[in-house]
């Protein structure tokens, strides 16, 4: 996980909370959670990972930093590998966020629109998010801030905005698309953050693994 500029400290510790849940509690049986954070996202630091995950923090900082290569994120999902961006990190990776301004294009069909709101939203779990819903039609979750995402494309959303509150009810809160023989999950909501859902968690980085 991508714990350098920008990001924000909630998010990361939420995210190494619940992978530890996961683990101590077995919450997806014969799958363990091996990682480890880095304040720089290079080639070298990808080439023993499956997913990386970016979490919350400032988008901006992510693009026009130098923290992170974005060429080396684009091999790295290309080759077969995982990106899992949450907020921040899911504005990063789409083609084009907050209308104007450019992402890395690893989900090259998905734009998004800057939500301003802080608290919790429902979410509902389309027929093709099932796998992270897992019986589980709707959500509570985490927001701050995220984005409201739609396809240019086909591409059918994992979860979508129940009501208003965000001002983009039924857009995307959680995409899945693949990038060359990888794939890219971006979530608007925080599963990580007060109240968290580490087993929600666990099923998103086991999907952008290629586990399930």
């Amino acid at each position: 996980m991508y714990n350098g500029d920008g990001t924000l400290s909630k998010s990361v510790e939420g995210v190494l909370e619940c992978l530890n849940t996961i683990n101590h509690q077995n919450l997806t049986p014969y799958y363990y959670y091996d990682y480890s954070t880095t304040n720089v996202v290079s080639t070298s630091k990808l080439s023993d990972c499956d997913v990386l995950i970016v979490p919350g923090g400032d988008a901006s900082t992510y693009l026009r930093g130098r923290s992170i290569d974005a060429a080396a994120i684009k091999q790295f999902v290309s080759g077969g590998k995982g990106y899992m961006g949450i907020c921040a990190g899911a504005y990063a990776a789409t083609n084009q966020f907050d209308r104007y301004r450019s992402g890395w294009g690893l989900a090259s069909t998905i734009n998004t629109y800057n939500v301003i709101y802080e608290g919790m939203v429902p979410v509902n779990i389309s027929s093709n998010g099932d796998i992270l819903g897992n019986g589980t039609s709707m959500f509570n979750l985490h927001h701050q801030n995220g984005p409201a995402m739609y396809s240019t494309s086909s591409d059918i959303p994992m979860a979508t905005y129940a009501n208003n509150q965000t001002g983009y009810q039924g857009y995307a809160a959680i995409f899945g698309v693949n990038y060359g023989s990888g794939r890219v999950l971006l979530s608007g909501p925080h599963p990580e953050m007060d109240p968290q859902n580490p087993r929600l968690l666990a099923r998103m980085i086991l999907w952008t693994a290629k586990k399930i």
